[in-house]
């Protein structure tokens, strides 16, 4: 095959047969396949979409490039969940832990933030020692005898993903809706998973900023998941505000554990209880409602965190200890106003944590485990002009002041009354 062709091909719109789908991932994996030409394909993807059957053979090729780990031998249910991605969103740290404590093995591969959104080995990156570089023997060893083991992807799983992902980084592509199937439904399936639930987040802070862009995306990953005998399951939910009330490194592990004691923001407290049941349905657990909450108030969802941690090297201790992370500058956020907060432009609540070393710009960025913010107020709340909203924090008074005046940028106040949005719209 000529790879010129097959670009040719795609900018013409016609579609692709799985062979010629998995020549392109084989040879731009083995090096046989330059940059430059794999960009103009995904371009042409990008422009022109793909039917479900280059979907289904994009997801697999990814896979056939690396390993397909195998949970078969275990005696219970193996599922994982999945977010497009927002701000404040913790919620794999919450849910996995707390369906573990159901019975459910979940194995789960996370990824670190970049641009705008948080990455869940970042926050465990914070806790003292916690290994998140783990190869794939210990990984399945952990996930069946912890019940739960979450670290970053390996060059074993899905290698054709994090080179084409780096790629599409830079290319502006990662909008793509069958190239977002691919890369997500790729990794997932190759975890060796029975079950996933995928969280697709819409709204100002969301890769996917309409409703009808959330529901395509849905649908695709949906049925992809089908087609490879994965239960699926899908929430749409809403990223028109942070997600509870941290977002950051470190404050979001502790509103994690927050939940997980039964308590922390309502918000946070629903999304993880909804997808943990969810999770719990596929698995045929009677009443999982009943057992979610039994989880929480019996405290084995938190013991179960406290598991994984030290089984991956962390340090328990370190999670009440008051004074770990403990931020030098904090810069309280004020109302300017009286009113009501109308909306908040979320994309830019997350680059306000990059000002503050919380976020980074590029994947090779250091980042400062103490910076973050946390915003008191949500969509629909009432204030008085001078009352304490929030407040950004760090290490760096420079960045955190900045920050500071960035957050409160994000907030538009009115007088009008308007409807806090629905968190789970369908």
């Amino acid at each position: 095959m000529i790879p010129y062709d097959l670009i040719r091909k795609k900018q013409q719109g016609r579609a692709h047969t799985p062979e010629e789908i998995r020549f392109l991932v084989d040879a731009f994996t083995g090096g046989n396949l330059p940059d430059y030409q794999l960009a103009a394909w995904l371009m042409a993807v990008y422009f022109q979409g793909m039917t479900i059957d280059e979907r289904h053979g994009l997801v697999e090729a990814m896979i056939g490039s690396g390993q397909r780990l195998d949970f078969s031998h275990l005696d219970g249910y193996v599922a994982d969940k999945h977010s497009t991605g927002g701000v404040g969103d913790k919620v794999s740290l919450v849910l996995g832990p707390l369906v573990a404590a159901c019975g459910v093995y979940v194995p789960m591969l996370s990824g670190r933030g970049l641009g705008h959104t948080g990455g869940t080995l970042d926050k465990l990156d914070a806790i003292p020692g916690f290994r998140t570089g783990l190869g794939l023997d210990t990984f399945q060893r952990l996930v069946a005898e912890v019940g739960i083991c979450i670290m970053g992807q390996t060059d074993d799983i899905c290698p054709a993903d994090k080179q084409m992902y780096a790629l599409r980084d830079v290319t502006a592509t990662v909008g793509s809706i069958p190239l977002i199937c691919g890369s997500i439904m790729s990794k997932k399936i190759a975890e060796g998973i029975r079950g996933l639930v995928l969280d697709v987040k819409w709204g100002s802070g969301a890769f996917m900023a309409s409703l009808d862009e959330a529901r395509t995306l849905a649908r695709a990953l949906r049925e992809t998941g089908e087609a490879f005998n994965v239960d699926t399951m899908i929430r749409i939910t809403d990223m028109n505000q942070p997600l509870g009330r941290a977002a950051g490194i470190w404050c979001e592990v502790q509103e994690a554990v927050e939940v997980l004691e039964g308590g922390g923001p309502d918000d946070l407290a629903a999304l993880s209880k909804t997808l943990s049941v969810d999770i719990l349905r596929l698995a045929g657990i009677d009443h999982p409602d009943q057992a979610v909450e039994e989880a929480l108030s019996s405290g084995r969802a938190r013991e179960k965190f406290d598991e994984m941690v030290a089984a991956q090297g962390g340090d328990v201790k370190a999670l009440t200890d008051a004074v770990m992370h403990r931020p030098a500058v904090t810069i309280p956020l004020k109302a300017p106003r009286s009113g009501c907060l109308q909306a908040v432009d979320t994309y830019a609540c997350g680059l306000s944590l990059i000002t503050a070393g919380a976020g980074r710009r590029r994947q090779d960025d250091g980042l400062d485990p103490s910076g973050g913010f946390i915003l008191e107020v949500k969509i629909g709340d009432e204030v008085q002009a001078g009352e304490e909203i929030g407040r950004c924090f760090g290490a760096d008074r420079g960045k955190v002041e900045a920050a500071a005046g960035e957050l409160a940028a994000t907030l538009s106040w009115g007088e009008e009354k308007v409807e806090p949005p629905r968190l789970v719209v369908e």
